[in-house]
């Protein structure tokens, strides 16, 4: 899937916060609130990883291409692409969420809380 700025260009998003990671030799380890073990290699994953997690307020999918141009030689439709896939990858596998998801386990909805359900 190449992702392309939509609607999802006005959100912000924010490392899950029943995520954990660590920073080591280089590389990104995260384990989600799955238990799901992932590991980040690359650069330019680490450089949007670390700007998510470095971003009090969260970040812009247009901060984080803003970010990929001055950090590294890509065009800017490039690097839109490349943020679009980065952050559906990381909504998917829990590492992100956007800004306006609950911060912690206790402010997540009870099954049991009828407000819970989701409607269309």
């Amino acid at each position: 899937m190449h992702g392309t700025m939509t609607a999802t260009t006005q959100l912000r998003y924010r490392l899950h916060p029943q995520a954990a990671h660590r920073k080591v030799a280089g590389e990104v380890f995260v384990v989600t609130g799955d238990r799901a073990f992932h590991r980040m290699q690359t650069t330019t994953a680490i450089a949007l990883f670390d700007a998510l997690g470095q971003a009090e307020a969260g970040a812009s999918p247009g901060e984080l291409v803003a970010a990929l141009c001055q950090q590294f030689d890509v065009t800017k439709a490039t690097a839109e692409n490349d943020v679009a896939d980065f952050i559906a990858t990381l909504v998917t596998r829990q590492l992100a969420v956007p800004v306006d998801a609950p911060r912690t386990a206790a402010d997540l909805p009870s099954p049991a809380d009828p407000q819970a359900e989701v409607t269309p």
